[in-house]
């Protein structure tokens, strides 16, 4: 097969990669190899393509039949050494890096990904002399230069950091990391004007970007503009309802704005979306302490609590939330699928469901055949027993 043949097949296959047709695309990298076995670039080019697919042990296998047959093959070394620190096998990786320095010593991009793994092992002097190898090999590579900068900001150095992201941003102009990274470099040194100037170039660059967004909020926070990152971080929850920091960071603007028991329920939200429940359930019990009569919080406090299996204790809370709201009807509904679903408590649920249905005649349609089944029973029992 001719090479412009097999360069036409790789493409294909990764625009296969792209639309995640996985297995018609190795099947075109094994129609490669197997075609031009002598040319280790597909066999490479297949174990990139596994280890995109997230089959990263045999992206590994891969890397090592290149390596058998080429021991000086950088390209393998680097990928499978990129694939060894996925599965947290950092120490293989460093040798994988060292092998390649051993034969290869003026290798700039090897020391930049040395020093990499060196600073998320936190040997931060290691980290920082290979960066210096790597700016001296390759000057001109930004992405090197931005790498410093973020390991002098995990150090808290932050005009160091500055000065390293400025380079970064000369050498590669509208560099979005270092952009990023060189306004949390400005808020930490507290030059928090200038930070302000730096991140409205980046919202004009990445307007409606998560990531932005919740650092200007941050920013605002620190101006002391509560009202302005409110307004930030409901933005982003409008769009993304799981975003734990927007969360915190609304919880932490109301409470600056003397919002307390809104501000500690808007922090338990963020931990319980992360996860920490019992951060979350002593953020709930806190907003409750400050209002008792807080039926958001108790509405949530039992959603929490049923995520931690605890279904009894939900269920009290969700019925201390309706004593004050008795019309909320997403907590009707979550106490009835509990009762239904999770404590066996069938014709409870069913009359929660049917309470529901009562205020938005509309959620009978969203509810699954069964209940909608068990609820016309529910309701010939009762008239048949009315007419008795």
């Amino acid at each position: 097969m001719d090479k412009l043949r097999l360069d036409r097949l790789k493409q294909k296959a990764w625009s296969m990669i792209d639309s995640k047709e996985y297995e018609q695309a190795l099947g075109l990298f094994n129609e490669c190899v197997s075609a031009d076995p002598d040319n280790l670039t597909h066999l490479v080019e297949k174990g990139v393509a596994l280890y995109k697919m997230k089959r990263v042990e045999e992206a590994i296998a891969t890397f090592d039949q290149v390596l058998a047959r080429s021991p000086q093959q950088i390209l393998a070394y680097n990928n499978k050494a990129r694939a060894l620190i996925d599965l947290g096998r950092e120490q293989e990786a460093m040798l994988c890096y060292r092998t390649v320095l051993s034969f290869a010593p003026d290798h700039a991009r090897t020391w930049f990904r040395t020093a990499q793994l060196m600073q998320r092992m936190q040997v931060f002097e290691k980290a920082l002399a290979c960066y210096d190898e790597a700016i001296r090999l390759d000057p001109k590579d930004a992405e090197t230069w931005h790498g410093r900068g973020t390991l002098a900001l995990e150090c808290g150095d932050p005009i160091a950091a500055i000065a390293d992201f400025e380079q970064a941003i000369e050498l590669q102009h509208k560099y979005f990391e270092a952009m990023r990274d060189r306004v949390r470099a400005l808020m930490d040194s507290g030059r928090l004007g200038d930070a302000k100037t730096a991140i409205n170039e980046l919202m004009r660059l990445k307007p409606k970007n998560t990531e932005v967004e919740l650092i200007y909020g941050e920013l605002l926070l620190a101006l002391k503009d509560h009202q302005g990152a409110l307004g930030s971080f409901e933005s982003i929850i409008g769009r993304e309802k799981d975003c734990a920091a927007a969360w915190d960071g609304k919880g932490r603007a109301l409470r600056a704005l003397g919002q307390e028991e809104r501000g500690l329920l808007n922090c338990g939200t963020a931990a319980m979306i992360k996860q920490h429940y019992d951060e979350a359930l002593r953020l709930f019990d806190s907003a409750i302490a400050a209002n008792p009569n807080y039926a958001e919080a108790w509405s949530n406090k039992g959603v929490l609590l049923a995520k931690m299996k605890r279904h009894t204790d939900a269920v009290d809370a969700y019925q201390r939330s309706l004593a004050i709201a008795p019309a909320a009807v997403p907590v009707m509904n979550n106490l009835a699928l509990l009762l239904y679903n999770d404590l066996g408590r069938k014709e409870e649920g069913l009359k929660w469901f049917r309470e529901s249905i009562r205020y938005e005649p509309q959620r009978w349609f969203q509810l699954p055949s069964e209940i909608r089944t068990a609820i016309d029973a529910l309701n010939t029992k009762g008239s048949a027993q009315k007419s008795r």
